[in-house]
């Protein structure tokens, strides 16, 4: 009889020592510990009387800001346009930080800005380079047209016609600031000459 209770409890300081040594556990169980915390003192922090005793983790306002801003520029970018799939992981994880921290769960939701302050950031770069790269390569095109059309206006008598040309490239040019390369492309096809 001693024997097999020796042997049980042999058997389970094994199985502790096993499980104490697999790290995923321990920080899953840290972050399960920590989660159920800020749960509990949001829930007494509803509580009036309770509520001074309670203090919560301080509201990470200034990165909240900065992410909204970020997610802001993607906008203004127009980055759903050029990485739809990536722009839309991006908005789903804001989503999720901002709901977080509206729900003043202030620890889980600094963590979770974190990763989308840094997701914004990266997509930001990306579409800022691809724009820059459509705007370098419509500035070369310009640049090869104009040098045609300085061609045909030396050879061209015909006021109208140099007009026509003077209107055209200054469309191309308009297109190129307004950041329109579809429409430039379909305009670099069929120029007046």
């Amino acid at each position: 009889m001693k024997i097999i209770k020796f042997k049980k409890i042999f058997f389970l300081f094994l199985i502790l020592i096993f499980l104490n040594s697999c790290s995923p556990l321990k920080s899953y169980s840290y972050e399960f510990k920590e989660r159920t915390i800020e749960k509990i003192k949001v829930l007494l922090s509803n509580i009036p009387y309770i509520k001074k005793y309670i203090t919560l983790y301080p509201a990470p306002k200034e990165l909240y800001s900065e992410t909204e801003n970020l997610i802001n520029e993607l906008k203004i970018y127009k980055a759903n346009e050029y990485f739809k799939d990536e722009y839309e992981k991006v908005l789903s994880a804001w989503e999720k930080a901002k709901e977080l921290y509206q729900s003043k769960y202030y620890k889980t939701a600094e963590k979770e800005l974190k990763k989308v302050n840094s997701m914004a950031k990266e997509l930001l770069e990306k579409v800022k380079a691809y724009k820059e790269s459509l705007r370098n390569s419509a500035l070369k095109k310009y640049k090869k047209m104009e040098e045609v059309a300085e061609e045909v206006l030396r050879n061209t008598k015909s006021e109208e016609k140099k007009l026509k040309i003077n209107l055209y490239l200054w469309k191309l040019r308009n297109l190129i600031d307004l950041e329109n390369y579809s429409e430039f492309e379909k305009e670099l096809q069929n120029p007046p000459f």
